[in-house]
């Protein structure tokens, strides 16, 4: 019986420290993305989002885009930026927020929600992109991968994130030149042509007015509404997105909880008979 006992106990302490080493550092975020533009307005294909150690840089201003940059800015397609982000960070955690009805890009007034799990065990930062719909390379991210601060070193969340996306955080990949050929979200348009770009990643750079021309349809059949699409007039004004990271309800226990609670429920019964007795 000592034997069990000693095993027994051994197991709910080796139990205890996984149950607390999960506990400390684990923690279920929100994410809600909800695009702010009127009927008329602009869309964003699903966007990608990652929680990373800082290290995870997706572009600068003036350099020239990746290809997984590339592929997000002119067809909405993370799988090429997150396997960059996996071989810089490969502890970093994505969620992509698509919308739930109809075609996936999110569309103006339309809110998208999710769930993630990360381990906060280090300073964690997030990351932002998505491609500006209708466009030929226009994309939304946050050139600064220290921006926004999630968790601190010692992994304690840093409190409710809440990011306004304006016409600051649009650029041009200069991967494609801009106009109705090879422009992504509009009826009748192969997005597979690609007509040469700029060559470096840019600000300031406004749609071609071809994309709202006479007859021109967006994938969901409304049109563009030039006079909402304004972003570089007044680029801190313009209202694109409100993107919000909250903390949730804490993570259930781990599956070795029950088997702790057990354990211990055994020891306090073995130590009020040996009292007994």
């Amino acid at each position: 019986m000592k034997f069990v006992t000693r095993n027994l106990l051994a197991l709910a302490v080796a139990a205890a420290g996984a149950t607390f080493a999960v506990s400390a550092h684990a923690a279920t975020l929100k994410i809600t993305v909800t695009n702010n533009q009127a009927a008329g307005g602009l869309s964003i294909t699903p966007l990608y989002t990652a929680f990373h150690d800082g290290s995870f840089d997706a572009f600068d201003l003036g350099g020239i885009a990746s290809p997984g940059l590339e592929l997000i800015a002119e067809t909405g397609a993370p799988s090429s930026i997150a396997a960059e982000r996996r071989a810089i960070d490969p502890d970093s955690q994505p969620i992509v927020l698509a919308s739930p009805d109809g075609p996936p890009p999110i569309q103006p007034g339309e809110s998208v929600s999710g769930t993630i799990d990360v381990n906060a065990s280090e300073e964690l930062f997030f990351t932002f992109l998505s491609m500006v719909l209708p466009s030929n390379d226009h994309f939304i991210g946050n050139d600064n991968p220290l921006a926004y601060q999630i968790f601190d070193a010692n992994g304690t969340f840093t409190g409710n994130t809440k990011i306004s996306v304006t016409g600051e955080q649009i650029y041009d990949a200069g991967t494609e030149a801009n106009g109705l050929e090879g422009a992504a979200f509009i009826q009748g348009v192969d997005i597979a042509d690609s007509p040469t770009g700029e060559g470096r990643i840019q600000q300031g750079l406004p749609l071609s007015n071809e994309l709202f021309g006479t007859g021109v349809l967006l994938a969901t059949g409304d049109t563009l509404n030039p006079a909402l699409i304004d972003f570089n007039s007044d680029p801190g004004a313009f209202n694109l997105l409100t993107i919000e990271i909250s903390k949730v309800a804490p993570v259930p226990l781990p599956a070795s909880a029950p088997m702790l609670l057990g354990a211990l429920g055994f020891l306090a019964w073995r130590q009020r008979r040996k009292t007994r007795s």
